[in-house]
């Protein structure tokens, strides 16, 4: 097949080469044969990226089953990337690995390389187009084990899942990294609030508006839990977040609920958040927007014709 394909190169480069286009020009039939054979090409092409990300998804889900596997796996796809590739002597790898033992096989790193792998696997999903319905709940369970586990990944681990995915080792061994553009998706895995503003609440806004309020929950909840793991016996920062960023996520789940789903809903807890934060330092702000959003909706009713109805001929 890729000895066709340099023939086809060879043979349509050539051509171009020969003549000016102006002197021999190209019949339809002829270009409709090109068409055809650039279609012959296209499709090695997309097929070859298929069987990659194949390859791929076993490879990550089998090195994601445990921290043994994925230690493995990660050396081995840097041996790949930064050693095979270079022509470097095995004695330079092993160099290499037993300088590195500690930094990568530790509790924390590894646990943020199996959710690195395992968030592949979702982006690939994502990338080939598996449907939301089905990808949404499977999104929001690995968000919710991130959170469960924020203890285990610590704070290196928690700022490893702060960057891409298509940044990663294995992205870059399975020449991901180019590959995964997703439309309404994070790539950051350890940023759940980018999760469920990029992937989650499109959702729902979209196909499911009616239970947009109970994602939002979910997605506070999340905040809540993290936050409590993170500061378990500081009294500050948990105050703190009762008291500055919970308000925050609430309006704005009210801004949402009153955009896309009830404005009258919408208000009512809105009006509530007003009312029962009086000191927050972003009060202003939400008196700001509420007007715009309740100035927006009346010129949108008054916008719409009021069609009236004709009397009635009573004889």
């Amino acid at each position: 097949m890729q000895t066709r394909i340099l023939q086809i190169a060879a043979l349509f480069l050539g051509a171009c080469l020969a003549t000016p286009a102006s002197a021999d020009p190209l019949s339809q039939g002829e270009i409709d044969g090109l068409l055809e054979e650039l279609s012959v090409i296209e499709d090695f092409l997309t097929g070859e990226r298929v069987s990659l990300r194949t390859s791929a998804v076993h490879a990550f889900e089998a090195a994601s089953s445990s921290d043994k596997a994925a230690y493995e796996f990660y050396v081995q796809c840097h041996k790949t990337l930064n050693f095979d590739a270079k022509d470097s002597s095995f004695s330079e790898f092993r160099a290499w690995r037993e300088k590195n033992e500690d930094k990568i096989n530790n509790k924390e790193n590894l646990a943020a390389i199996r959710f690195q792998l395992q968030y592949l696997v979702l982006t690939m999903k994502a990338a080939e187009g598996v449907k939301r319905e089905t990808l949404i709940p499977e999104l929001e369970n690995f968000v919710t084990d991130i959170v469960a586990n924020t203890e285990n990944l610590g704070g290196m681990g928690m700022r490893t899942l702060r960057d891409s995915v298509k940044s990663t080792i294995f992205a870059e061994a399975y020449k991901l990294n180019k590959s995964l553009e997703v439309d309404n998706w994070s790539f950051e895995p350890g940023n759940f609030g980018g999760v469920y503003d990029q992937s989650v609440f499109p959702f729902f806004r979209k196909e499911a508006p009616e239970a947009l309020s109970a994602a939002w929950d979910r997605r506070i909840n999340l905040e809540k839990q993290s936050v409590i793991v993170r500061y378990e016996d500081n009294d500050y920062e948990l105050e703190k977040f009762d008291t500055e960023r919970l308000p925050e996520l609430y309006w704005a789940k009210a801004t949402d609920i009153y955009i896309n789903v009830s404005p009258k809903q919408g208000s009512q807890a809105m009006l509530a958040m007003l009312k029962g934060n009086p000191g927050h330092t972003s009060l202003k702000k939400w008196l700001e927007q509420f007007r715009d959003l309740l100035a927006t909706t009346a010129e949108q009713s008054s916008a719409v014709p009021v069609v009236e109805e004709s009397p009635s001929n009573e004889q």
